[in-house]
């Protein structure tokens, strides 16, 4: 009650919130806060108001939320890093659905230091929707789609189809702020998506759209099927996509069944076109593109295809350093990517660190990939001039980053004062 009241009489244009995981507890400040983490990846993404307080005509909003109750790390497998994303959105839909709800934070930006109860045995959180050094994990992107200024297309899987148990990709999710997806094949386009075909998360501005398609009017160009058989056909296909062949529901045991009885088909047959057009094996490499689309216009493309090359994508925040009264810090961030542009999350190889000039580094000289990225931070010296960071993987390349150092020249007035 006390540090409400100075509160308020310290800042009186603020309204005071806490924090509690506790529900209808006592209302002492302006705002009935509350860590709702009740989302477990198949229920509603926050609990009712009504649920959490008894006092509501005071206004509410969620505190906390995901966080510990889905850890995830950068180099986590993708069917884990999906579904950590679709919490994050699922949450995000029922934070807009909710009109007695002004809003939420979720727990939490990035991945931190911690004690010996948490982490992962290395006493590390990986509670963030970015890593340590602010890369951003896929859940990133439910957040950063929401926006308009810059254009945002992240796909959910590689595309390879070893990453996933029995080679089941299943559905594939578009985080974009674009309204609409189009899927290229080896440059033949397949479909174009919409929220508005299978929308999972409506009261999202732009929640991701599903890619759950990856035939289609392949069939009708090279088979000699009847009309009716290649529709149950791809109708088959999509589904064991979807499920596996050993998982299959009973729609897809009746269109199996259909395709046997009515149009002859073997089990075998029906496995080379799923291994043909679904699995792609033992074929060339196949290229899947990915266009996101606003008003009609292309805003974004990725391409997804056999990685023959890594490069690095160095990001730095500045690379003027500027001493005053204490030496000035560059943060570098730092991403492992495919020659076509990819993060490649399970490479860990090392990168060794060197400088010449009037620059440090701040932190180890050698860092290990996580996930596909790293970071480091640079510092000035107190010593003026150019400097230069080098970058060097083992039997690959070498890059550099130059840095400046400048230290700006005292006032002789101010120090000696007038005569």
């Amino acid at each position: 009650t006390k540090t409400n009241e100075l509160a308020r009489k310290l800042d009186p244009t603020r309204p005071t919130g806490g924090v509690r995981y506790s529900k209808k507890s006592e209302l002492l400040e302006d705002v009935y806060t509350y860590n709702d983490f009740s989302h477990i990846g198949d229920n509603p993404g926050i609990e009712a108001k009504k649920k959490i307080t008894s006092k509501m005509g005071s206004p509410y909003m969620v505190t906390e939320y995901n966080g510990h109750m889905f850890p995830t790390k950068s180099f986590d497998d993708e069917s884990h890093r999906l579904s950590h994303a679709l919490r994050h959105t699922s949450v995000l839909n029922d934070l807009y659905r909710h009109d007695d709800v002004l809003g939420g934070f979720g727990w939490c930006m990035f991945d931190y230091n911690t004690h010996k109860d948490f982490g992962s045995g290395d006493r590390i959180c990986y509670h963030g929707v970015l890593d340590a050094f602010r890369n951003p994990k896929l859940a990133a992107t439910a957040y950063s789609s929401q926006q308009e200024e810059k254009p945002v297309l992240e796909i959910s899987s590689s595309m390879d189809v070893g990453e996933y148990a029995g080679s089941i990709r299943g559905e594939i999710y578009a985080f974009t702020n674009g309204d609409e997806v189009r899927l290229y094949k080896n440059d033949s386009l397949i479909k174009s998506f919409t929220r508005e075909d299978n929308n999972l998360y409506p009261h999202l501005p732009m929640g991701p759209i599903v890619i759950d398609d990856f035939l289609g009017d392949l069939l009708d160009a090279e088979t000699q099927f009847s009309v009716g058989q290649r529709k149950t056909l791809k109708k088959t296909l999509l589904v064991i996509a979807k499920f596996g062949p050993n998982n299959l529901p009973l729609k897809g045991l009746l269109l199996g069944a259909k395709l046997m009885g009515l149009y002859r088909m073997t089990v075998e047959e029906i496995g080379e076109y799923y291994t043909r057009y679904i699995g792609n094996w033992g074929q060339e490499a196949t290229t899947y593109g990915f266009e996101a689309l606003k008003a009609g216009k292309v805003i974004k493309r990725i391409e997804k295809k056999t990685m023959k090359a890594v490069d690095l994508e160095i990001n730095v925040d500045r690379t003027i350093l500027r001493e005053g009264d204490t030496y000035d810090v560059a943060t570098l961030r730092i991403k492992a990517l495919s020659d076509s542009g990819n993060l490649l999350s399970y490479l860990m190889e090392p990168i060794e660190l060197e400088v010449e000039g009037p620059i440090e580094i701040i932190g180890p000289s050698i860092l290990t990939l996580r996930g596909g990225m790293t970071g480091t931070y640079i510092r000035s010296t107190g010593r003026e001039g150019k400097g230069k960071l080098r970058l060097i993987m083992s039997g690959r390349k070498t890059w550099e980053v130059d840095f400046d150092v400048q230290i700006p020249k005292p006032n002789l007035e101010e120090v000696g004062g007038s005569h």
